[in-house]
């Protein structure tokens, strides 16, 4: 997002190695999600091999799960970029595995929500309650609602990596 005149002009790749290194240096997280902004999107970059490329020069491991989303500021809103994001990650962890249907399993992935942290909170317990099997993809409702205690944590909750993982086998998606 911070390009300066010379990467307006040839591109944000040098942005993209130096700020995946910074990010995987300084807070170790088990992966970094990257979206585009207007800028990126009118000049044109290409995330797959921006990334590639970064990996390359060893900014984060090979291995290391950096989903990506196109998420330009000029077509349609927050909402359809937060789709993309949710769909970009979702086809990272998924393409090329075989699925496997779980009976009786569900995903349910509520959407970009404002109110996310009580309604979250609120359709896990009615799903509790059904004792339904579930995944809720993108749960947000403890990320929003970290305390100010003085005690450092990167995110809490969340839906957990492994969880999108194994969410590609659910008998039905909502």
């Amino acid at each position: 997002s911070s390009m300066t005149e010379d990467a307006a002009v040839f591109g944000g790749l040098k942005n993209m190695v130096d700020g995946l290194a910074n990010t995987y240096q300084l807070y170790n997280p088990k992966m970094i999600a990257v979206s585009t902004t207007c800028m990126a999107e009118v000049i044109g970059d290409d995330l797959h091999s921006f990334i590639q490329n970064a990996k390359d020069k060893n900014s984060v491991p090979r291995d290391f799960n950096v989903p990506f989303a196109h998420t330009p500021a000029f077509v349609g809103s927050h909402v359809d970029g937060y789709d993309n994001m949710v769909k970009g990650i979702l086809e990272h962890f998924w393409k090329g595995q075989e699925r496997t249907q779980i009976e009786g399993t569900i995903n349910i992935i509520p959407g970009f929500d404002g109110f996310c942290v009580g309604n979250n909170r609120e359709l896990k317990r009615l799903l509790d309650v059904m004792g339904v099997s579930y995944t809720l993809i993108q749960d947000a409702s403890d990320q929003f609602d970290t305390p100010s205690d003085g005690e450092y944590r990167m995110y809490d909750g969340g839906t957990k990596i492994n969880e999108v993982k194994k969410a590609l086998n659910a008998e039905a998606t909502l």
